[in-house]
Order: C-alpha cells, then sequence, then structure tokens
C-alpha cells in the first residue's frame, strides 16, 4: 500500500511537472519569426499572417510563436543585396518567382523550397484604348511584344499615324534591374524575337536581341515608383505596358477615370508563383524554425486564405478567380479573364547571363 502510494505521489509530482513547465512556457513573450516577401505579395500574406498570430500559434505543443513580415524585392536577395548571414536572416522567403529561388542558391544563400507555389500573377499587357487602337489597328493584331517593338523603333506616335501631340511612345514595366516583374518581362521579350520558349545566353546577351530589344528599353519613362500607379495619372506618363495581372488589378480603378483600357495576355508567358523557401543551415537552423515554416505553409496553402488571395489580385495557387472575386470581374470588361490562355511557358537563362543582361540594362 505504502509503495503503491508513493507511486500515485510521484506521478502526481511529476504531471504538476510536465504541466507547470508547458504553463510556463506558454506565458513567455513568443519566439518572432521573420518572413521576407517580395511587395507583390506582400499585403495577402500580410493579411493571413495577421490571421495567423492572432489565432496563438504553438511549436511543439508549448513554444508560443510569432511571424512578421517584411517586404524585400527578388532580385535584392539573388544579387546579395540584403547580406543575409548565418546570424541574420529570416525563417523563411516568399519570392514572387520560383527562379529567384535557384538563383539565389546559386549565389550561395542557404534556401530550399517548401511550397512551390501559394498563389500566382501573370504578365499582362495594357494600354489605353486610344493608343492601342493605333498600335495594333484596331485590334487587327494582338497587343503584344511586335507591335510595341516596332512602335518603339519608331519613337513617336505621329510616325505610326498617331496624333502629333502624344509625342514621344511611353512604354512602362518594372524596372527590370530591381523589380522582378520588369525582368520577367524582357524574358517574354527575347523568347517572342526567338521565337522559342527555352532562352539561352544567345537569346538574352546577342547584338540581334539587343538592338531588337533597345527602343523598347529607351522608350521607358524615368519612374523610382509604382509605374501602373504613374499611369493611372494619365496617358502622359506611360501609355502602354507589360505588367504582372494584380498590380493592373490594383489600380484598374484610378486607370478607368482616365480612359478606359485594354488588355492582352501575351503569347509568351512566365507566371510569377510565388514559392514558400526556408534557409536551410544545418548549423543555425533548428527543429523548431523548421516546424515553424512547415506551420506558415499550411497556413497558406489553406482554403480559407487562398480563397482571400483574389481581394489582393492574386490567383489561388490551384485554383482560377470567378466573377465573384470584385477585382476580377471589374477587370473582365477590359480584357481581364478569369481562365486565360497563359501561352507558352518561358524558361529563363542561367543567372550569369541574366545578370549580363541587368548590365545592359543599366548602361542602356
Amino acid at each position: 500500500m505504502r509503495r503503491g502510494s508513493i507511486f500515485v505521489i510521484l506521478f502526481i509530482l511529476v504531471a504538476a511537472v510536465i504541466v507547470g513547465a508547458s504553463q510556463f512556457m506558454r506565458s513567455q513573450p513568443p519566439t518572432e519569426y521573420t518572413i521576407a516577401v517580395d511587395p507583390l505579395a506582400v499585403p495577402w500574406v500580410e493579411d493571413a499572417v495577421k490571421s495567423l498570430n492572432a489565432s496563438g500559434p504553438l511549436v511543439n505543443g508549448t513554444q508560443r510563436i510569432q511571424f512578421k513580415v517584411t517586404p524585400i524585392d527578388d532580385l535584392d536577395v539573388w544579387q546579395g543585396q540584403p547580406a543575409w548571414t548565418a546570424s541574420s536572416h529570416p525563417v523563411a522567403w516568399i519570392p514572387a518567382s520560383s527562379l529567384s529561388i535557384s538563383f539565389a542558391a546559386d549565389n550561395g544563400v542557404p534556401v530550399i523550397s517548401v511550397t512551390n507555389s501559394l498563389a500566382r500573377t501573370p504578365l499582362v499587357w495594357g494600354g489605353y484604348v486610344s493608343r492601342v487602337d493605333v498600335l495594333t489597328n484596331k485590334g487587327a493584331q494582338p497587343l503584344d511584344w511586335p507591335v510595341v517593338e516596332a512602335a518603339a523603333a519608331k519613337e513617336s506616335w505621329s510616325k505610326i499615324a498617331g496624333p502629333p501631340e502624344w509625342q514621344f511612345i511611353k512604354i512602362g514595366f518594372g524596372q527590370p534591374n530591381k523589380k522582378i516583374g520588369g525582368l520577367v518581362a524582357l524574358f517574354t521579350g527575347a523568347a517572342t524575337r526567338a521565337q522559342n520558349e527555352r532562352l539561352t545566353a544567345g537569346s538574352v546577351g546577342a547584338d540581334p536581341f539587343r538592338t531588337w530589344m533597345k527602343p523598347v528599353i529607351q522608350a521607358l519613362p524615368s519612374l523610382s515608383g509604382d509605374p501602373v500607379a504613374a499611369m493611372a495619372r494619365g496617358p502622359s506618363t506611360v501609355e502602354i505596358g507589360l505588367f504582372p495581372e494584380s498590380q493592373w488589378l490594383l489600380n484598374l480603378s484610378g486607370l478607368v477615370k482616365n480612359e478606359d483600357v485594354r488588355f492582352n495576355y501575351p503569347a509568351y508567358q512566365l507566371i510569377l508563383d510565388f514559392p514558400l523557401a526556408r534557409w536551410d543551415d544545418n548549423s543555425t537552423t533548428t527543429p523548431e524554425q523548421r516546424a515553424a515554416v512547415d506551420m506558415l505553409s499550411d497556413w497558406l496553402s489553406a482554403a480559407a486564405q487562398q480563397a482571400k488571395a483574389p481581394d489582393y489580385g492574386l490567383r489561388p495557387a490551384a485554383s482560377e478567380p470567378t466573377d465573384a472575386n470584385k477585382l476580377f470581374a471589374a477587370g473582365v470588361p477590359y480584357g481581364i479573364q478569369l481562365t486565360p490562355n497563359f501561352g507558352t511557358t518561358v524558361t529563363p537563362p542561367s543567372r550569369s547571363d541574366v545578370l549580363g543582361l541587368i548590365q545592359w540594362v543599366n548602361v542602356n
């Protein structure tokens, strides 16, 4: 009887210690994990992370955690600008494109893909109808690289039957040396010229391509902020552009206050797919960090968060928006498609070839 009583007492003591330790862990300030996110996805991810943090997430059942979102452009990561180190780095990274993960790994950043895609946004051509009608002969040709490059080579609207008061042709896309949307826009141009989706060193580095592309590069206005937001101020700033669909949708109401716009999906496409990568260095990455990133991946991939992606102009990872999604429905009359033909997928060249292209853009 005494021995049995001792076992019962020991059991109670052990249970009390476990409960006390658990309560102590839960009472401690949460461990904060930083997630680096490309600006195109920041609003959606911030909203999702806010609701995840509010749910009181735990790792290993006791360790409280919270996530913090910090914006960073893809190109900054794989060109080394943030200088992430073993002692100073985000626990996870959501770039706009999967190619950025491979480019970053090539540059020695220890990241591995956890989720192939959390959301998507394709590139879309768009422009004010008055300008698009001149470029395409009122829709006889698609709004795509051939007509845009040919117009850029002429430099002014008056040389392609446009009114002289429009002056120079003003084309827009993200700065290719800073924004992934602008860089992949160049990839689609290179594929169009080569009529080949598999890009090589010659596709982006040879003189024929650069001679063909140079008028377009020189037609880009110097803008420090979002070029689509600048375009929404009127056609005197940007008239025609190739941008991620999400940027068009978020600025659509401002654009159409000036004049109707028209959209078209390019024949060669590189969809931004927003993967999730984890910093994975055996000397510094802990099991708790890996568990936290897995939790984040599950949360962002869940139906509730995927359903919110269209509210921010993004397509869910594995489905398409419907006419119930207000931003997309508003874009349909102007050429946005709920289920478009995304065209031929472009395969980018190597990181070294891309760096050479960026350097050429900087010079020109």
